[in-house]
């Protein structure tokens, strides 16, 4: 148990995890479009900025019929991934 949390802590070290909470005030507006588009269902998401693949993303997750969902936009509000 000791050695995957040693590894976890490294990974999160060396790819430089900085997640960042933030309000939908805070986003640019082209992700906020975007996503409004593609999840016009979705009001109360969670977001939050973040690195991936050396690009800042901006990640909305929210729970819809007990379902927990991610979507991914970059910084033009383009759609990445969901998860």
């Amino acid at each position: 148990m000791k050695n995957h949390i040693t590894a976890y802590a490294l990974a999160i070290v060396l790819t430089g995890c900085a997640e960042q909470k933030l309000a939908v005030s805070q986003l640019p507006k082209p992700i906020v479009k975007s996503f409004s588009l593609a999840y016009p269902e979705i009001t109360d998401a969670t977001w939050y900025k973040d690195r991936y693949k050396g690009k800042t993303i901006y990640a909305a997750a929210w729970k819809k019929d007990g379902k927990k969902s991610e979507a991914e936009f970059d910084e033009k509000g383009n759609f990445v991934r969901e998860h």
